[in-house]
């Protein structure tokens, strides 16, 4: 049952241990209903004791529970909910707890002059800590510090040593890979390059004999161009592009030819002036050189991926609405599919195709990668070339069929069969779209 005075409980134990101070009246006897308390009279310890604020008195009764599981008072037992009793908080503390409220200050926050003083005499600045760290023989060295270190010591490496020793190639090895690491972020190429790393490391490597450090220069140029349009800028200001296609001519080896196309990969894609100035009839003449190499199928099948690449972007551009106009026409002045009209790409293509068939049946996914790539600008460039070579459909057959035997001989994972299914659907339908479906399954 809900009281209508406000309840303020304590334990009774409480003004038992005060009572020593007040004098003894005749002994409390409690019950089960509240009694007053009679001035100075002493009551014993465990009863329930409140001061009743209507009438200001005293009163106390025993301890008991309520089986309805309510509470009469304020209850004695840790936790216990206050909801029942209908007391309200006086007015002048609601008016106390308003403007306490007011004055909870508010998220932003302004320092005068003479309190930001008083914030900074606390801390030291990030020039001060790095003395303090130098002074104890520790030192905060910013990317642009770690570049800097990297290009004077190998500055000394060029300077004192042969650079071909092996001695000194796990010292080489890491200090490239920190920093193709570092270069790899947009702000430190460009730092790089005003540090004059370009002339400093990558030009001295790629005129090395030592095969390895002319693929450190490459490996190191490809990562700078890498979607850094002011750093493509600044290579092909210094004739990296030409530089490029120079060197990947004269190379012999695999590994180094592969990492030289990257590197010119990097420069000119989304880059319509450098296709413009570098690919040429001479600037493809060098590139084509390398499919007749006696190199690995995987690194020529790297000039067929890159030109198809370029095709995709030159198209892109032109074709899709979102393009700004000036860079549409930047790529329209490259008239790239012009360019390989002229220097019989398709033609070359397509014998590429066929003298390479053998070691394509070999290797699944380079047959995957040739076909993609070539499909990919059929319907721009090469279609009515390609569409009446036999060659040029006799190894897309051949190509089918051996996939065909592959499938039934199969016993590996399912992953595998899918796999070469996709393959196989691949050329199906470029077959179709070369010699429509009709002529899909003649024999070969």
């Amino acid at each position: 049952m809900r009281l209508k005075a406000v309840i303020i409980v304590v334990v009774a134990g409480l003004f038992a241990a005060s009572g020593g101070n007040v004098k003894n009246s005749t002994n409390f006897v409690a019950t089960k209903e509240w009694q007053e308390i009679v001035e100075g009279q002493s009551i014993p310890e465990g009863l329930h004791v409140r001061i009743n604020l209507s009438t200001g008195k005293k009163e106390a009764k025993l301890l008991e529970k309520d089986s309805n599981n309510t509470q009469s008072s304020l209850s004695t037992v840790a936790g216990a909910n206050l909801q029942d009793h209908e007391a309200q908080l006086p007015i002048s503390n609601i008016d106390k707890l308003k403007e306490a409220l007011q004055n909870i200050p508010a998220d932003k926050f302004e320092l005068n002059e003479k309190e930001q003083k008083k914030v900074k005499a606390k801390y030291k600045s990030y020039d001060q800590i790095k003395q303090d760290l130098k002074e104890a023989n520790l030192e905060i060295k910013s990317d642009s510090d770690i570049m800097k270190n990297l290009m004077k010591r190998f500055e000394q490496l060029r300077k004192f040593i042969d650079l071909s020793e092996t001695s000194f190639k796990e010292e080489l090895d890491s200090l490239f890979e920190d920093l193709q690491y570092l270069v790899h972020q947009i702000d430190n190429a460009i730092e790089f390059i005003d540090q004059k790393g370009i002339e400093k490391i990558i030009w001295p490597c790629l005129n090395q004999t030592e095969t390895s450090l002319r693929i450190h220069g490459f490996k190191l140029f490809g990562t700078i161009a890498q979607n850094n349009p002011k750093a493509k800028v600044a290579l092909f200001e210094r004739n990296g592009g030409g530089i490029l296609l120079s060197k990947i001519s004269q190379s012999t080896k695999s590994d180094e030819i592969s990492v030289g196309l990257y590197a010119f990969g990097s420069l000119v894609r989304k880059f319509p002036h450098a296709l413009k100035e570098l690919l040429t009839p001479h600037g493809y003449s060098l590139l084509f050189d390398v499919l007749g190499k006696n190199i690995e199928l995987r690194v020529k099948v790297k000039i067929i991926r890159l030109i198809s690449d370029l095709v995709q972007d030159y198209e892109y551009a032109l074709s899709d609405k979102e393009t700004d106009p000036i860079t549409k026409e930047r790529y329209q002045s490259t008239k790239l599919t012009e360019g390989l009209l002229k220097v019989d790409y398709c033609r070359r293509a397509g014998e590429f195709f066929h003298q390479n068939k053998a070691g394509l049946l070999q290797d699944e996914s380079l047959a995957e990668e040739v076909v993609s790539a070539l499909r990919s600008i059929r319907p721009t460039l090469c279609h009515e070339v390609w569409s009446e070579c036999a060659l040029f459909r006799h190894t897309l057959l051949v190509l089918r069929n051996n996939l065909d035997t592959r499938l039934d001989e199969w016993n590996g994972e399912k992953d595998g069969a899918a796999y070469l299914k996709e393959i196989q659907h691949t050329i199906d339908q470029f077959v179709e779209e070369l010699y429509g479906r009709e002529k899909r399954k003649d024999e070969l």
